[in-house]
């Protein structure tokens, strides 16, 4: 287990002490420290409208324990293409304390257990793949490219139409950044209209060096920030970098239920985006995965000018607005360079060059994706700036 990793928040901040939390609910509520629910304008606005109702999320990554009641009836029998020899329904974490079970919560926690944790789509159904080939020991682990591909293909088949992909590895400079195996497995994701989603990494403010899935074409990389619209430290500064979500701030659900303070990573902010895709899909169940992208992005609130900038891209999403076409209209011309880029590299895909197969690090590229700290009682409750984060400039957008 990591040591703790206090966490500054900017702006109104208070400390918040928090108790065991009540059952789950039909309508969970989200703890105090889950300051992207106001943000969002999630209770408000969002769920009204859709909480993600008949998606089914593909979550490639170390397993999921379906036994906590914070994802009680929520995850599906999955599979596991890492030799792990499950079917995905069982975390296999060998490095941290459940990984892929803090990330489902994220995306469809129902409340209830010791950390109360809700997620932004709690009517989706999670369907767990572990991918992780470093949580497999023995002649049964496979290649973690092939791990991830077959994992991609596996989610597609079973009816995903949105696969969060909160880990990374080293994706040197070669044309596409990605290797065969996983960049054409992300093209059978697109042709069977199914968006993927990664996290950017998380070693920004030390090597900074692309990391793949988020590099790979036609996947939608994920930055963080925090509460005070600022990049996350650790956040990846790269060209591929499309979008930006909460990186810090809150907690982390390890696969017993153990509750973990000051998490902080990309791996959150990639399953924050993967839940709103979940939502607009839910709720636009015609508009295609292409066009749920170039909303998300149309739709952000830039944080630095040009735009996109590297560490944030187009900016910080903004879900009302994203999942509501008749309100905001985007133009079905408008800028969509993450298919753009997918596009072109298809076009030329007798140039590809290939990458030998990294070993796979959870967190888009730290020693740990969504850091953990030590067991909380105490959480932080956002204030002041968390409730215009994204209500800024509502009738004029940036």
């Amino acid at each position: 287990m990591r040591a703790l990793r206090r966490v500054a928040i900017a702006g109104s901040a208070v400390a918040l002490v928090v108790g065991i939390a009540s059952p789950a609910s039909a309508e969970p509520r989200p703890r105090k420290d889950e300051w992207w629910f106001p943000a969002w304008e999630i209770e408000n606005a969002v769920w009204p409208i859709s909480r993600g109702a008949g998606i089914t999320v593909g979550v490639l990554d170390s397993g999921v324990n379906p036994h906590l009641p914070e994802l009680a009836g929520v995850v599906l029998k999955g599979a596991d293409t890492a030799g792990g020899k499950s079917d995905g329904r069982k975390d296999l974490d060998v490095k941290e304390d459940g990984h892929g079970t803090t990330m489902a919560i994220m995306i469809a926690g129902q409340g209830g257990g010791s950390s109360g944790f809700a997620g932004i789509a709690p009517q989706a159904k999670i369907l767990p793949v572990h991918v992780m080939s470093i949580d497999v020991l023995g002649p049964d682990r496979v290649d973690s490219d092939k791990a991830i591909a077959d994992g991609i293909r596996f989610a597609v088949g079973k009816g995903a139409k949105v696969l969060n992909l909160s880990f990374g590895a080293g994706a040197p400079g070669t044309p596409d950044q990605c290797s065969r195996d996983v960049r054409d497995a992300v093209a059978y994701a697109i042709q069977h209209d199914v968006v993927t989603v990664a996290a950017a990494g998380d070693t920004g403010n030390t090597n900074n060096f692309a990391e793949a899935p988020a590099s790979c074409p036609g996947v939608l990389a994920v930055g963080g920030v925090g509460s005070d619209l600022r990049p996350w430290k650790g956040t990846q500064r790269q060209p591929y970098v499309a979008v930006a979500a909460p990186a810090s701030g809150s907690v982390a659900i390890g696969k017993t239920g153990t509750v973990y303070s000051d998490a902080q990573g990309t791996s959150a902010s990639a399953a924050l985006v993967s839940g709103a895709v979940a939502l607009i899909r839910a709720r636009n169940p015609h508009m295609s995965g292409r066009t749920v992208v170039q909303r998300l992005l149309a739709t952000a609130l830039p944080i630095y000018k040009p735009v996109p900038d590297e560490a944030t891209g187009y900016g910080a999403i903004r879900i009302a607005r994203a999942m509501d076409p008749a309100k905001y209209p985007v133009p079905a011309d408008g800028p969509n360079p993450v298919y753009e880029r997918f596009d072109r590299v298809q076009g030329a895909a007798n140039d590809v060059n290939t990458i030998p197969a990294a070993e796979t690090r959870r967190s888009g590229g730290g020693p740990s994706p969504f850091v953990y700290g030590a067991v909380g009682g105490v959480a932080v409750l956002v204030g002041g700036l968390a409730l215009v984060w994204f209500r800024s400039r509502r009738s004029s957008p940036r």
